[in-house]
């Protein structure tokens, strides 16, 4: 599903508000999200799963192309773990 079809499907289930104004929601709530995790926040969505930063440690790399060591500094990730009760509806349906 990619940001279009999730409008699109909000758009039928609620008819009252127009695509475009759907989209705004959509793009204002995504915003929302990534702000929340550049101030370092959780993103707690229930039913869903929980979003958090991490930080990764500096590690050596290696250019696969050129075989020559590459030193990756420290950054953050975005870490996602799926709610249990996401996990079991996914096994039940498969």
């Amino acid at each position: 599903m990619v940001k279009l079809d999730l409008t699109n499907s909000l758009v039928k289930s609620f008819p009252g508000i127009g695509k475009q104004d759907m989209l705004c929601v959509v793009d204002t709530l995504f915003e929302s999200m990534a702000q929340a995790l550049m101030h370092g926040k959780i993103i707690d969505l229930r039913g869903m799963g929980r979003f958090k930063i991490k930080q990764r440690g500096p590690t050596k790399g290696r250019n696969p192309k050129t075989n020559v060591a590459v030193y990756m500094p420290k950054r953050w990730v975005i870490h996602f773990k799926s709610a249990e009760s996401l996990v079991k509806r996914i096994n039940k349906s498969a």
